[in-house]
């Protein structure tokens, strides 16, 4: 089966996209605003992209609802060793990145979203 995600011809009666990209890895990405207040969000579009040097990057087609919302006593936050927002405790690797850079990419349109 051919996935035109353009045209919209995959017969699909919703788009797929996500889930025929597998495995996906999901990415728990906590920032601290200018404010104090700790968000933490899940990004499903999240991996790794260099290795020398390393580089992570994840993508969003907007803002996420969770960032307007604290740290909930389920993300049992622990402290990060190297960037100010801290981490989620039970996850058994924490990397502890330093933003870089945005790209926006560009909408169905070819202008910006």
């Amino acid at each position: 089966m051919l996935y035109d995600a353009v045209a919209n011809t995959h017969g699909l009666t919703i788009d797929s996209f996500k889930a025929l990209v597998a495995p996906r890895s999901i990415g728990w990405i906590s920032k601290l605003g200018k404010n104090g207040i700790v968000n933490l969000a899940a990004y499903s579009f999240f991996n790794a992209v260099s290795e020398d040097p390393h580089f992570l990057m994840f993508g969003s087609d907007g803002r996420k609802d969770s960032q307007h919302q604290t740290l909930t006593r389920c993300s049992c936050g622990a402290p990060s060793r190297l960037v100010a927002p801290p981490r989620v405790k039970e996850l058994p690797v924490a990397f502890e990145c330093r933003y870089w850079r945005t790209i926006e990419l560009p909408g169905r349109n070819g202008k910006r979203a």
